[in-house]
């Protein structure tokens, strides 16, 4: 259960990094758009929900095997959504300022 809970709050504060840093930049910078940083914010918090509830509810609960893989690939899923992210993030640096 503990690394359930430490998953739910990586999740959590990955989400908030990400959130911080579009409010900061929408604030603070001028040639951003205010649309497309709209977007990335509601992206960030819609990607904290859908993981945290994958989290809550692993397939295969009685099989280790299932239940294993199942969190790896929520883990590399992840990985590349928050990948995913910063690169719309970098974007929105880009748009205004070429």
């Amino acid at each position: 259960m503990a690394k359930r809970r430490t998953l739910k709050r990586d999740i959590s504060y990955i989400a908030g990094e990400l959130f911080t840093e579009v409010l900061v930049a929408k604030m603070l910078v001028s040639k951003i758009d205010q649309g497309a940083a709209d977007i990335v914010l509601t992206r960030i918090l819609d990607m904290q929900d859908e993981y945290i509830k994958r989290v809550s509810h692993p397939g295969g609960k009685d099989n280790k095997k299932v239940v294993k893989g199942y969190y790896k690939k929520l883990v590399t899923d992840l990985q590349a959504e928050v990948e995913a992210i910063i690169l719309a993030i970098e974007e929105l640096g880009k748009e205004k300022i070429a």
